[in-house]
């Protein structure tokens, strides 16, 4: 059983392994995006998330992201809608 996944990779290794007949059937049906991407390794990795955010968008990893990235924008902006600890949150609930 295989899940859905992404292909990423720098030049066209990935578009030609993809179409060629010695790739598995069952992998080619699970792809769910090709992107070309600049880097390798974990920022490789980070990349090709990023370009392929919209078809990921159900994935608990991406939603996390978003997540930490409105937060972050919210302690930037000084919003005062953020708390640390317990004893900040209980200080804005209870004030």
């Amino acid at each position: 059983m295989f899940a859905p996944y992404y292909a990423k990779s720098s030049a066209d290794f990935k578009t030609e392994l993809s179409q060629s007949d010695m790739f598995d059937p069952r992998l080619q049906a699970k792809i769910l995006n090709v992107v070309d991407v600049s880097y390798g390794g974990e920022n490789g990795f980070n990349q090709a998330v990023e370009l392929s955010s919209e078809i990921l968008s159900n994935v608990k990893f991406i939603k996390e992201k978003c997540l930490m990235g409105r937060s972050f924008e919210e302690i930037s902006q000084d919003t005062g809608k953020y708390v640390f600890g317990v004893e900040d949150m209980v200080g804005k609930w209870w004030g």
